[in-house]
């Protein structure tokens, strides 16, 4: 029984670090030029962000963004300071490669990858429920992520500008 505990015990802490650390990374990742970000996020939209440092790579500023992505090892990305591309290790698929930015935006995107202003918004309007899908789209000049929730027969979903406003309120 003690044994049992202890093993509890040190599992739920790891549980617990890893989640923090995820959110410090999300928030270096926050605080990353939006040239950086928008690079990161074309490179990788349904990954992880797991770590963010700054480093000087032949003689040229850069940021590496380490990554998780569901199924595959993890990955990095290397963008300079205006959002070129210096390097990844990401595993690229065989054959077509399928988009996973539309014109309209990026398709699947996780809230860990939404700017931070917007994560607050949803979470303060909506804290307990499951979300299905995230979108982003342009409406006269302005970022616009929606927001769809996973409600059967339903789909309520909520629009939240890119700096934080709430465009429309949850909808059910």
């Amino acid at each position: 029984m003690k044994k049992s505990v202890i093993t509890l015990l040190a599992a739920s802490a790891l549980v617990v670090g890893c989640n923090q650390g995820v959110e410090t990374a999300s928030q270096k990742f926050n605080e990353l030029p939006p040239a950086v970000q928008k690079t990161v996020r074309a490179q990788a939209p349904n990954a992880e962000i797991t770590d963010v440092s700054q480093k000087t790579e032949n003689g040229t500023q850069v940021y590496e963004v380490q990554l998780r992505n569901e199924g595959s090892a993890n990955s990095k990305i290397l963008v300079a300071a205006d959002g070129t591309l210096v390097g990844s290790d990401l595993p690229r698929p065989a054959g077509t490669i399928q988009k996973l930015l539309t014109p309209t935006g990026a398709v699947g995107t996780p809230l860990s990858a939404l700017p931070e202003a917007v994560q607050k918004t949803i979470k303060a309007q909506a804290p307990d429920e499951p979300i299905d899908h995230i979108s982003r789209h342009q409406e006269n000049g302005r970022t616009i992520y929606e927001v769809e929730f996973k409600e059967p027969g339903k789909n309520p979903s909520m629009q939240v500008a890119e700096d934080g406003p709430l465009v429309q309120a949850l909808q059910k």
